[in-house]
């Protein structure tokens, strides 16, 4: 079904490589991996499937970032970056309207970008400066249409209806930003998985916790569920909360400084039919998301009627940071309890209490948002890298650099611990970790510079190119199973 390996070196030169945690990064890790004909991929899941409930790729909004914390240009570059990535590579799950609304609360102190002095149409025009160097650069890829059509301002009353108060809102802009439907995306991972098994391309393992790794002399040792070893030449750590847990090598060379880990938490709802029939643009063009800046609120579209909602403090619940030298480290156990056994984290507040705080809180700006019906909280634990951050615009600069934990082996294989990032960053990150184990091959004399430029390149303005070869290994043009069967693939993972 897919194309013969890209390099395919002697069996003997390739290395075994193992992935731990079977989600999105994960998944799309091995994939690309297993059809290089470099390696012999292993991905190890620690629950009896893959893309289970519990993984933050199935609890994710779907929002394709490029327009956050544009007071850092540096990174609404990068996230642009890595955004028209994901949409070239990736098979075209979003929704039907590819605009996100931006509305900027009128409220002081809110400048609605996290720098003071920047507004909306600041960073519209910084956006706009950074489609038009890219297309300047790479004129195939204009993607968005015109600089002029990516990013737009707006009247609020476009998005309210007449059922807020345009006055509460000091700018409004919409950007084209892909939006995921996160059922349809994880579908096809599921699709595309079981596809390279049944070739044989990957091993995977499921049941199969890593509770420590260390080193040996046949490359790196894996205890699995505190019994079983496995030794692998290179091992890449994508088990975002979990993964944090597992003992990591000794470190040579300069010090990271350690991650961040957060319990976020979303509501989604339903639109009853009572209010279909009042704003029927609920459902008939309602746009993909309307993010409420400053204030961190969101409405999302995740389904035909159903939206996800998310509000400030009830959003990000819960923030712990966790040092380098206290590796390993065990997660607050309330923390793991309540994301596997639905115990209750938040002391006296049930789950209905936060779904009724995050309507009302939504709704001071979006009126109508109060007469949805509840459904269930969203919830999942996520890791980012670097040090605590001293205000939010520096939370932008964290995902500059996806390896945080890197051990280089003296044979020269690798232990790459990759902490969670925006979904936006999936792709991106599993090809930049892709050139870096190329690399190792270079070193070794087994490929040439010239084999892997010819098909991955990083330029200098850190825009990843790849040939059309690579751009199908995540399964684009890959048929779509028939709709009752990713229903089912939807249901069993339990995806909204």
């Amino acid at each position: 079904m897919f194309h013969e390996q890209l390099f395919n070196i002697p069996l003997e030169a390739q290395q075994k490589i193992a992935i731990i945690g079977g989600g999105a990064m994960g998944i799309s890790l091995a994939s690309i991996l297993s059809q290089l004909g470099i390696a012999k991929v292993t991905l190890l899941e620690a629950e009896s499937i893959p893309l289970n409930h519990y993984s933050a790729s199935l609890n994710n909004t779907g929002i394709l970032h490029h327009f956050v914390y544009g007071g850092h240009f540096s990174t609404l570059e990068l996230l642009f970056k890595q955004t028209i990535l994901f949409k070239k590579v990736m098979p075209d799950y979003v929704f039907e309207d590819n605009y996100v609304n931006y509305v900027a609360p009128n409220i002081e102190g809110n400048t609605a970008i996290y720098q003071k002095g920047v507004t909306l149409k600041d960073v519209s025009k910084n956006l706009m400066e950074i489609y038009k160097n890219h297309i300047n650069n790479y004129p195939s890829e204009q993607i968005f249409g015109s600089a002029q059509e990516l990013v737009q301002q707006i009247d609020t009353e476009e998005i309210l209806w007449g059922t807020g108060d345009k006055n509460s809102f000091n700018g409004a802009v919409k950007v084209k930003q892909p939006v995921l439907n996160i059922g349809e995306y994880c579908s096809h991972l599921s699709q595309l998985l079981n596809e390279l098994i049944k070739e044989q391309k990957i091993n995977l393992q499921t049941n199969h916790r890593v509770t420590n790794i260390e080193l040996s002399d046949r490359g790196f040792k894996l205890k699995i569920n505190h019994e079983e070893n496995l030794y692998f030449n290179t091992v890449i750590n994508t088990g975002y909360a979990g993964g944090l847990e597992i003992p990591i090598p000794s470190f040579s060379g300069e010090k990271e400084v350690g991650n961040i880990v957060k319990l976020k938490v979303y509501g989604l709802y339903k639109i009853p039919e009572n209010l279909k029939n009042k704003i029927p643009q609920l459902i008939e063009n309602f746009s993909s998301t309307l993010l409420i800046r400053g204030q961190y609120a969101g409405i999302i579209k995740a389904g035909e009627d159903r939206l996800a909602i998310f509000y400030g403090l009830e959003y990000d619940q819960a923030e712990l940071y966790i040092p380098l030298a206290k590796t390993p480290f065990n997660l607050p156990q309330n923390w793991i309890s309540w994301i596997r056994d639905e115990t209750n984290y938040f002391g006296n507040r049930n789950e209905t209490s936060i779904l009724q705080a995050i309507q009302q809180g939504v709704s001071q700006w979006i009126p109508w948002v109060g007469q949805l019906e509840p459904i269930k909280l969203k919830k999942n634990l996520q890791v980012y890298p670097g040090q605590k951050p001293a205000n939010e615009l520096e939370v932008a600069k964290r995902d500059h650099n996806p390896i945080r934990y890197h051990y280089q082996h003296q044979t020269g294989e690798q232990y790459i611990h990759i902490p969670g990032a925006k979904l936006t960053s999936v792709v991106y990150h599993s090809f930049l970790i892709i050139h870096k184990l190329l690399q190792t091959y270079i070193n070794k004399g087994i490929l040439t510079e010239q084999e892997v430029k010819q098909h991955l390149i990083i330029d200098n303005n850190r825009t990843i190119i790849i040939s059309p070869k690579l751009e199908s290994l995540l399964g684009k043009g890959l048929p779509q199973s028939p709709p009752e069967k990713r229903e089912k693939v939807m249901r069993e993972l339990n995806v909204y």
